[in-house]
């Protein structure tokens, strides 16, 4: 719930029903409503223990300047699409004084098969004896970008941790950030987007 006191009211709920006294990382999840409310309760949260670290996902637009100026408290981290095929670099840059980092959804391009099985991500995977996926998870945390790549399969989530026994060189990090095409593969607009989550919330 946004606004300020709408959200230390959900804060409190949400503690309640995971019965625990504190959240690790809780973040504002889109820049509608009344998100700088919002984002006072949770600096509130943080002030009294509640929550320990806090953040954002899915500012991109100008909005996410103006709740910068706004935070007594900067997001510890972005959550936003990420991967080689639109890898954020001028995000990063618009957030980098703040000590804010990306935390990466879509952090293998949704599954695209164009991208998974771009030629150098087979040789890459060939030279450490990984797979695709692997190398594209660390050219990720080499990056200085957190993921969180889905998976209900227990071998894929054991290859996806088995990634720190090898390191890309700085080479290898360069043709990869040579991929990127500033091609996202979420596309619904600012205004979509409010539109669509109007719908799901209902009226104070």
């Amino acid at each position: 719930m946004y606004g300020e006191g709408k959200t230390a009211t959900a804060i409190d709920k949400m503690l309640s029903r995971l019965d625990t006294g504190y959240i690790d990382l809780l973040l504002l999840h889109q820049q509608f409503g009344d998100y700088i409310g919002a984002w006072k309760d949770m600096e509130k949260a943080v002030a009294a223990g509640k929550v320990r670290s806090i953040g954002i996902s899915n500012f991109e637009s100008e909005r996410l300047e103006e709740l910068l100026a706004a935070a007594t408290i900067k997001p510890s981290v972005l959550q936003v699409e990420c991967h080689p095929y639109y890898q954020q670099n001028e995000l990063k840059k618009r957030i980098a004084s703040c000590g804010t980092v990306i935390e990466s959804w879509y952090p293998i391009g949704h599954g695209d098969k164009g991208l998974l099985n771009e030629p150098v991500f087979t040789e890459f995977a060939e030279k450490y004896g990984k797979n695709n996926v692997q190398i594209i998870l660390r050219w990720h945390i080499q990056e200085g970008t957190i993921v969180f790549p889905k998976s209900t399969n227990p071998k894929h989530i054991q290859d996806n941790i088995d990634i720190f026994d090898f390191e890309l060189t700085e080479g290898e990090m360069e043709r990869i950030r040579a991929l990127d095409k500033g091609m996202r593969f979420f596309n619904m607009s600012l205004e979509e987007q409010e539109a669509h989550l109007s719908a799901f919330t209902p009226a104070d």
